[in-house]
């Protein structure tokens, strides 16, 4: 049966979970997962059609009446809620979608929204990964052997209202929080900011992290630390850059300015070797937490590291040994876009986890044939030793 095969593979993963640790001040963390997944989503059951599909890390809000929303974006927009996170549903409704503009400059292809703000008076603003396809508009780009190509890419500021998620793109002149240092040309083949992390609160500032295909130092791709200040939340955005925080790339100023051109700090050292997808405050360790999919010397899975600052992080080590589906041909279930969230975190936003707390997965059920758009959203019990 397919659940057993789903607990066969977590035990095995809770005896390689058990090593998961690494050194911190002379501490040691410890993680134990419990063996089988809660489905929180599932694409056989539960799909409005074809597409939907959990296609980004799972972000939860709890709206002022307490119930929650959640959302684990795709390029069609929809939302998971319920008055509590046992009994979230699919709302059907497409609640937002870019305009799969042919302009680079509009900031207004495809997007997804992978990280919710509260402005106050139930206003929620959403920052999205905004993807420009030289492929998918006719004369600009042709397909070629590289992947990806002709990929350009930037984060932009949306907003809508908390009882409904109807994001909409903010203003031209507001829009952009990041974009590349080069301005779209067809032999690009990826530039810009990909993906982010949830945004987080500390004292005076918000933060989040994005991965960059071309503007981190050293080495072009990795992960850079954003902020802003409470007070402007929208236009405020700056990134880190030798030690200080400057204004991100602009190449398409609405403002009839020049461009701007800027690199980012990477954070890790190298070690930090995928796009962080998630940013959570460890409260019973004083740390903050990240993690992402990758591969170290052929062992796929969940990694992790911690920081006192955000600033300086640890070495990644192991957290889940979940495969992500890139990398093998082979045949059978993959994971990718953790995401942790407590769900009895007093963060409306919930960035903030004690000694349990939930990792979320996209499963992917390639068991028989691959790639399929058979996707579930799921969950594992985590515990702090």
């Amino acid at each position: 049966m397919r659940m057993e095969r789903w607990n066969a593979l977590a035990w095995l993963a809770l005896l390689l979970l058990m090593m998961g640790r690494v050194a911190i001040a002379g501490e040691q963390l410890h993680f134990s997962v419990f063996p089988e997944p809660e489905v929180v989503y599932s694409y056989e059951r539960q799909r409005c059609d074809w597409r939907t599909i959990p296609d980004s890390p799972a972000r939860a809000y709890r709206r002022q009446d307490g119930s929650i929303a959640l959302i684990a974006a795709h390029f069609r927009n929809r939302v998971l809620e319920g008055s509590s996170f046992a009994d979230l549903r699919t709302d059907c409704s497409i609640v937002s979608q870019g305009g799969e503009s042919a302009d680079p400059a509009a900031l207004d292809d495809r997007f997804w929204v992978q990280s919710l703000i509260p402005l106050g008076g139930g206003r929620v603003l959403g920052l999205a990964s905004q993807e420009f396809s030289g492929l998918r508009h006719d004369g600009l780009c042709a397909k070629g052997p590289g992947k990806p190509e002709c990929w350009y890419l930037s984060l932009v500021a949306l907003e809508a209202d908390e009882r409904d998620f109807s994001f909409k793109l903010l203003p031209r002149g507001q829009r952009l929080v990041a974009g590349s240092n080069e301005r779209f040309d067809t032999n690009t083949k990826a530039a810009g900011f990909l993906t982010l992390s949830n945004t987080v609160f500390d004292r005076e500032y918000a933060y989040f992290i994005a991965w960059t295909e071309d503007a981190a130092e050293p080495g072009g791709r990795g992960n850079c630390l954003f902020r802003a200040p409470r007070s402007d939340l929208v236009t405020g955005w700056r990134m880190m850059s030798r030690g200080s925080f400057v204004q991100p790339p602009n190449p398409y100023p609405a403002d009839g300015q020049k461009p701007v051109r800027a690199t980012c700090d990477r954070l890790g050292n190298g070690d930090m070797s995928g796009k962080v997808r998630s940013l959570i405050r460890l409260e019973s360790r004083n740390l903050w937490m990240v993690v992402w999919s990758t591969r170290v010397n052929d062992t796929g899975g969940v990694y992790y590291a911690t920081s006192p600052d955000l600033r300086n992080w640890s070495a990644a080590a192991l957290l889940a040994p979940f495969d992500p589906p890139w990398g093998t041909t082979e045949k059978k279930a993959y994971y990718d876009y953790p995401s942790i969230i407590d769900h009895d975190s007093p963060s409306p936003v919930f960035q903030t986890a004690g000694s349990t707390f939930y990792l979320y997965l996209t499963r992917f059920n390639w068991q028989t044939k691959r790639p399929t758009m058979n996707r579930d959203l799921v969950r594992f019990k985590v515990t702090v030793d």
